[in-house]
């Protein structure tokens, strides 16, 4: 390779993407082709579009995520989160290149209540798991050295997740309701990106399925009110705020079901790091400190 390699991240102005794109700018050349140079919603123009990209290694964060957008457009998800993955993947094991995958916890039916390992049956309740867990196995078909690696309930950096919609809707007075029957775990895009970091090139021999999240469990209600005891803690709020719980059947115009329990457990990617993620608490911290942190 290259004195600096070349980084392809696909989805780079995503939460995840954009995440990667600031942490390996540093040591990669980051290559994020746009839309117009390479459309994942056209599978039959990816392969030429890959073509044309001169990378050493990859990432594909690129998805349609929305569980709605999904369930009113399910060939719009298969096409972009499997068939499309599935070509990106296939032309970076015909290059010989190091491939991962983002995918979800949303993969699973969520009807239980232990912790789900890489071997948990995935059968997904809804198009936008559907269509990741297509993706999942279309890529390993693909591109059997590829990594694809499972990620739940982002922050970061990038913004636009539940500690965010907190701590705005504290601030301007509006209801704290937040779902207390749906768990997870919140998960740091910051701590993904070291993790991928390590994945990419010295633990480059890891591939299948690996679950890459925090450790813990939440529902949304104890992220939201985690991420607002934390943001009085570190001043970004005048005073503490509660929040009150809310049920999934609370929300009828939610177009696609939401798999209740879907905690992945983290062993493996424990195993392979030599050390145990830490707590999606500690990592939250770390992340609402940031919200308060001056700009350059």
């Amino acid at each position: 390779m290259p004195e600096r390699p070349r980084l392809l991240i696909l989805g780079a102005t995503g939460r995840l993407g954009g995440t990667l794109a600031a942490y390996f700018a540093g040591r990669y050349e980051i290559v994020s082709p746009g839309r117009g140079q390479l459309d994942l919603n056209r599978p039959e123009t990816v392969e030429a579009g890959m073509m044309d990209l001169d990378f050493d290694l990859a990432i594909n964060a690129a998805a349609v995520t929305s569980p709605d957008v999904c369930e009113d457009d399910p060939a719009l998800a298969l096409r972009v989160n499997a068939e499309s993955a599935a070509i990106v993947a296939r032309v970076c094991g015909n290059r010989w290149l190091r491939f991962i995958h983002i995918s979800t916890d949303y993969v699973f039916a969520g009807n239980g209540c232990a912790f789900l390992d890489e071997s948990a049956p995935a059968l997904p309740v809804n198009a936008y798991g559907h269509s990741k867990r297509e993706g999942e196995k279309a890529v390993l078909a693909a591109n059997a050295d590829a990594l694809v690696a499972r990620v739940s309930w982002l922050f970061g950096p990038q913004g636009g997740g539940v500690p965010e919609t907190a701590l705005q809707r504290a601030r301007e007075g509006q209801p704290l309701g937040f779902i207390e029957d749906k768990w997870s775990v919140p998960s740091s895009t910051q701590d993904i990106a070291r993790w991928l970091d390590r994945l990419l090139v010295e633990q480059a021999q890891v591939s299948g399925i690996l679950h890459l999240c925090n450790t813990g469990v939440a529902t949304w209600r104890d992220y939201a009110q985690v991420s607002l005891d934390l943001a009085h803690q570190h001043r970004l709020l005048d005073r503490p705020f509660a929040t009150h719980g809310l049920r999934l059947r609370d929300f009828p115009n939610f177009k696609a079901k939401r798999p209740p329990f879907t905690v992945m457990n983290n062993a493996r990617l424990a195993f392979i790091l030599g050390e145990t993620p830490r707590s999606w608490q500690s990592a939250l911290e770390d992340h609402i400190v940031s919200l308060n942190a001056p700009t350059a």
